[in-house]
């Protein structure tokens, strides 16, 4: 029997402690609206917010609101569809959307369409009597519009408010310094 030290134990345990910690630091605090267990998304969503007034303001917005927020990748998700929110569920005193992201090696273009989605998860907030599926379809037919060219057979909307975010934020990150953020970006996200 080989001899061990009677600390490896307790050095084990500390290392999947710290492991399970510096995972947590990429996903959302415990108190944000916006959550996620994916290290790539958690540094967009972290580099939107710091480069982003936009982007800034809808998580603002969120963080003030009873919607939680759960973002994930979604890299089999419907051909052509960049992004989409879906309701989850509603308990006393929270609502959950989930929003599901396809990937692109452009952080800008990716953390624009996060913040898409993000505008969509705001509109939801604003609207306490969406509550279901139903009444989700209800608010989106009053704010939006019918986008069902994307898939035929599901009840999909779609706002010009979420549009425009899109295109705010892509500009905010695509202008500025003498470095620009794009570019920035592109450094801290391996991308040419």
């Amino acid at each position: 029997m080989p001899w061990t030290h009677p600390l490896v134990p307790a050095v084990i345990l500390l290392a999947i402690s710290l492991r399970a910690e510096a995972r947590a630091d990429y996903s959302a605090h415990r108190d944000s609206p916006i959550r996620t267990t994916d290290a790539r998304l958690a540094k967009l969503i972290h580099d939107g917010v710091r480069l982003s007034s936009t982007f800034q303001a809808l998580v603002d917005r969120l963080t003030h609101s009873d919607l939680i927020v759960y973002v994930d990748a979604d890299p089999y998700g419907p051909r052509g569809l960049d992004g989409r929110l879906t309701f989850v569920g509603a308990a006393p005193g929270a609502r959950y959307v989930r929003i599901r992201i396809a990937p692109y090696p452009d952080a800008a273009r990716q953390i624009a369409i996060i913040g898409h989605e993000l505008r969509h998860a705001v509109e939801i907030a604003d609207a306490p009597a969406v509550v279901d599926e139903e009444s989700l379809g209800r608010e989106y037919a009053r704010i939006g519009y019918s986008n069902r060219g994307w898939m035929p057979r599901v009840q999909s909307f779609e706002t010009t408010a979420a549009i425009k975010t899109a295109q705010r934020v892509f500009r905010e990150l695509t202008t500025g310094s003498e470095i620009s953020p794009r570019a920035r970006l592109c450094r801290d996200h391996g991308v040419r």
